[in-house]
């Protein structure tokens, strides 16, 4: 599909919390356009930005990470609660939207370091 997220090819001492979390708000606004793709509906970018941005902040909120201070594991938490919620709410039909999308954000997280 046109315009599908690939993570940025980041050289690992640049990849940071903050930039792994505005990278996650990028691809969950793809991964919804290709749902919104598949559903038949109509995307409004703005909206759906505006959705995006609820959506994961209430991920990160839900399992006790900062949004604003993110630390790999509260990305990691974040990113499992973002699919299990994408899962639940799409089920087969977004099967491989979500596989892929979360392929490439494991990318940009295996590329921080571990939290002490």
């Amino acid at each position: 599909m046109a315009g599908q997220y690939k993570a940025p090819d980041v050289p690992k001492e640049r990849v940071t919390p903050t930039l792994v979390r505005d990278e996650l708000l990028k691809c969950f606004e793809s991964a919804n356009k290709e749902f919104m793709h598949v559903l038949n509906q109509p995307t409004n970018d703005q909206a759906l930005k505006a959705q995006v941005r609820q959506f994961v902040t209430g991920s990160f909120q839900s399992c006790g990470a900062s949004f604003d201070q993110p630390t790999r594991q509260g990305i990691v938490s974040a990113i499992g609660q973002c699919k299990s919620n994408a899962e639940a709410k799409m089920g087969q039909k977004g099967a491989d939207i979500i596989r892929h999308h979360y392929d490439e954000m494991m990318k940009l997280v295996n590329k921080l370091p571990e939290s002490k």
